[in-house]
């Protein structure tokens, strides 16, 4: 056997017959989704395929805003604002993956509906595992923010003395607009696809949607922007600049 075939033979555990589908298990990957047989509408599989890899990417995401975590209690926030950056990118992916569902005909997503039971994207683990995280990285930026003797405008007045806590605040406030954007099209996709007016698989409106979309993990991240902006307005009119809004 020459070198190049004994380095193509599988040395993992397994019966794949590679390493590479030995490692990342893709015979039980592949098996999840249904047999062509069993699909109640061709399109099932695309709806299955689109969910299952948004709940991997929330997963993963879920991992490295956890590790974020431990970073920012213990002081490493180059590292922290590191691993929500990445973690952002791979929320990115789940919301770009909901516009593949807006291509299912309404009728043809009833015949789909069918199969679900209560199931619901509200019972999202992945997603569900985002908004657990949201408050206890908001709770830790804190607790820096006052060992630094910082309030928020102080942080973003003198950004560049603090520049890895400041890092640390933007890339927070990206996750909450990640996760605010992913609510927004996900409503957009509910009524798009079953109406703004009915009730969904878990008889929960779809109104209520849009209320919970409207909630924010770090109100105050945002409100320093009008504070900033009202500052200054104000210095601008006293000195008789003109404002372009």
């Amino acid at each position: 056997m020459s070198n190049q075939d004994e380095l193509r033979k599988p040395i993992l555990p397994g019966a794949a017959g590679s390493d590479y589908e030995r490692y990342l298990r893709t015979d039980e990957l592949l098996a999840l989704q249904k047999h062509p047989a069993q699909l109640l509408h061709p399109d099932e599989l695309t709806f299955q395929v689109v969910h299952q890899s948004s709940e991997l990417l929330l997963k993963g995401a879920a991992f490295e805003l956890e590790r974020a975590l431990t970073h920012i209690a213990e002081g490493d926030l180059l590292n922290a604002a590191r691993l929500i950056r990445r973690s952002n990118m791979e929320i990115d992916y789940p919301i770009a993956l909901l516009h593949i569902l807006e291509t299912i005909t309404p009728y043809d997503y009833h015949l789909i509906r069918a199969g679900l039971g209560h199931g619901s994207g509200l019972d999202s683990p992945g997603f569900l595992a985002l908004l657990h995280i949201g408050p206890r990285l908001g709770q830790a930026f804190y607790v820096q923010l006052e060992r630094a003797h910082l309030g928020i405008d102080e942080l973003y007045r003198h950004h560049q003395e603090h520049f890895a806590l400041h890092d640390v605040a933007e890339r927070l406030l990206d996750f909450d607009e990640r996760v605010h954007i992913f609510r927004f099209h996900h409503l957009k996709l509910a009524q798009r696809i079953i109406g703004g007016g009915v009730v969904g698989t878990m008889g929960t409106p779809v109104e209520v949607l849009h209320q919970r979309m409207e909630h924010l993990f770090y109100k105050e991240l945002w409100d320093v922007r009008n504070q900033i902006t009202a500052k200054a307005t104000e210095a601008m009119r006293r000195s008789g600049t003109r404002t372009l809004y």
